[in-house]
């Protein structure tokens, strides 16, 4: 019995390690998506983009090559909590429903136009002023956030695009060192519509067309952001699209909001873009730091998760924290089961080896005293002794 559990064993195991190097690692896969990437890109016309050819960027844009580049990994063992990052206060985010804003559809995002009255008016160390918000996402089965925490994806991210009170406009704050703040947000999937976010998504029909736009009444911005402004990761980086300019101050908040698979659908299944294909996976991959620091304005816990869930705030239950949003999204990772499996293994072999001694031991206990019951005491002669 116990051979047969060490055969199983070591047969299990080997399959497990040739499972294991036959697997890509994700170097392997970086470098052979950057040799796709190059076949796509080679040659892309000066202005023009995709982002199926983000290897080429930084042919056409030089400042696509920096490093300072976004959007990145969130590694969360390795952000510097800073106590003396200020909360962040929105200011004129509330707007009336006679007020008409443009929604369109450019071919690369979905993309809000804001009135310049929605404002940050604490975080930073001066007032920036909105310009508009977008969306990034993927597909069912490739999340399509821009930043990641840990190394994980989510279904989606909103970015709203700041630029700074002392430049005229956003196209020309766009190019300096200071003229950008941008704030995003992770959107996951909940069991409930999003009613804040069906303000936008109720009408992508009017714009599946790229280069078309609608208006729809105004709302309360602000609900389409995380409930608590508070926990947030800080650091400089750069536009996620060309022509990248490294001038960007981002914010992306801990909790992430939810809407339902329904509406996430919508947005991964309406819009169309160039040669009217889907309009998917617009999210660039995650850039290196090349020494930059990632700031904290919460203690990470113990477990490096992120943070406990939220209340359910003005958000109605749409959101949830980072910690809970990666234990559904990330799942065990293939080391984890793997480990999980060879402890398996390893208790499994144990017990039948304690099972297997156990009953040498009572098989060696009857032979004993079987032994000793049939032994017939013959005295000695005297010859003998």
């Amino acid at each position: 019995m116990l051979g047969k559990v060490f055969r199983a064993f070591l047969l299990l195991s080997l399959l497990a390690l040739t499972v294991e190097s036959s697997a890509p690692s994700s170097e392997e896969e970086d470098s052979s998506s950057e040799k796709d990437s190059e076949e796509h890109a080679k040659g892309s016309p000066h202005g023009h983009w995709t982002y199926t050819d983000q290897d080429s960027w930084s042919v056409a844009f030089e400042h696509c090559k920096g490093k300072s580049q976004s959007p990145i990994n969130i590694d969360t063992r390795k952000a510097l909590f800073d106590p003396m990052l200020p909360e962040i206060v929105l200011e004129g985010y509330d707007l009336s429903d006679t007020k008409s804003l443009k929604l369109q559809n450019n071919g690369h995002t979905l993309q809000l136009s804001l009135p310049n009255t929605l404002r940050i008016v604490r975080g930073f160390d001066t007032v920036f002023i909105a310009a508009q918000l977008h969306f990034h996402w993927g597909t069912k089965e490739d999340p399509g956030s821009e930043h990641t925490i840990d190394n994980v994806h989510f279904p989606a991210e909103i970015h709203v695009v700041h630029y700074n009170s002392k430049y005229a406009n956003l196209s020309e704050a766009a190019s300096k060192a200071d003229g950008l703040a941008v704030l995003g947000a992770f959107i996951g999937i909940g069991l409930h519509e999003n009613e804040n976010y069906e303000n936008i998504l109720s009408v992508l029909k009017d714009v599946s067309i790229e280069e078309t736009d609608t208006e729809i009444p105004g709302f309360n911005v602000r609900h389409l952001l995380p409930p608590n402004l508070q926990r947030f990761y800080r650091y400089n980086g750069s536009l996620t699209t060309p022509p990248c300019f490294q001038t960007v101050n981002w914010t992306i908040f801990n909790d992430t909001i939810r809407v339902s698979r329904k509406q996430l659908a919508a947005l991964e299944d309406t819009l169309k873009a160039e040669h009217n294909e889907l309009l998917s996976k617009n999210f660039r991959a995650p850039q290196l730091l090349f020494g930059r620091d990632v700031q904290s304005s919460f203690r990470a816990e113990v477990s490096g998760s992120g943070s406990q869930p939220s209340g359910t705030g003005r958000s109605g239950g749409n959101s949830r924290s980072i910690g809970e949003e990666n234990g559904n999204q990330g799942g065990f990772s293939r080391g984890d089961i793997l480990a999980i499996a060879f402890g398996a293994l390893f208790v499994v072999t144990l017990i039948a080896f304690i099972v297997y001694m156990v009953h040498q031991r009572k098989k060696f206990s009857r032979f004993t005293k079987d032994s000793r019951q049939n032994v017939i005491y013959k005295p000695a002669t005297k010859e003998e002794a």
